[in-house]
């Protein structure tokens, strides 16, 4: 699955199989969140892999009584060191530093989970107290996200999203644009097939099929 596919097809997976996941995915996904970028490359953020039944139950507990957590076979609880993102940036690296680097790792670890064919979702809503006491978290770390991962047992459509022009601007916030050239929120699922065959034009004929490409964007605009 190259990135583009993982990027535009992930879903949030809240149904899984009751079979286990192989240790070795669980790693390559850990793994990708060493790639996410962090300020001064201080790599703030810790891992917890949580498989134990009774420990998943009482985080699914702890986030507001989600049971069907309990369902996914691992549990990723992402922390941030705070006393590290502290000692070099001072509060911004704590309050707000902190937050982007385990966000960022979060991210990378749904897109693999869903390239090495699992589904995960991003959990947020949480008691952190009771996330803490569960995983043994020390005071100078904060929990931020829970990752679930496990085999979908469910095949979940795309959800609604915005048009490019509803919440990108120009040079200055809300100097919308207008008709932006790729509007690919709009496309069809016909459309994206075509698009999917004119992805392959270009591995097969080189950067020759751009221009093919681009005449096929211009006319979806005409045929809306």
């Amino acid at each position: 699955m190259d990135l583009n596919e993982a990027v535009f097809t992930r879903r949030s997976i809240r149904r899984y199989q009751p079979v286990p996941v192989e240790f070795e995915k669980v790693g390559r996904v850990i793994l990708s969140a060493n790639e996410a970028p962090t300020a001064g490359n201080i790599q703030d953020f810790r891992i917890i892999i949580v498989q134990n039944d009774a420990t998943r139950k009482k985080l699914a507990e702890a986030s507001l009584q989600q049971y069907w957590m309990e369902q996914a076979p691992v549990h990723l609880v992402i922390c941030s060191d705070i006393k590290r993102g502290k000692q070099f940036y001072g509060s911004r690296g704590e309050r707000l530093y902190a937050v982007q680097h385990t966000g960022a790792a979060a991210m990378l670890m749904l897109l693999e989970a869903h390239a090495q064919g699992l589904g995960a979702c991003w959990v947020g809503a949480f008691d952190e107290e009771m996330v803490k006491a569960t995983c043994g978290i020390p005071d100078y770390a904060r929990p931020h996200a829970i990752i679930t991962i496990g085999y979908a047992d469910e095949v979940v459509p795309k959800p609604p999203r915005f048009i490019i022009e509803t919440f990108t601007y120009i040079e200055r916030y809300n100097n919308k644009i207008r008709n932006f050239p790729i509007a690919i929120t709009e496309w069809s699922p016909v459309v994206m097939e075509t698009v999917k065959g004119a992805v392959h034009e270009v591995n097969k004929a080189g950067t020759g099929a751009v221009d093919w490409i681009r005449d096929q964007i211009k006319s979806f605009g005409k045929k809306k």
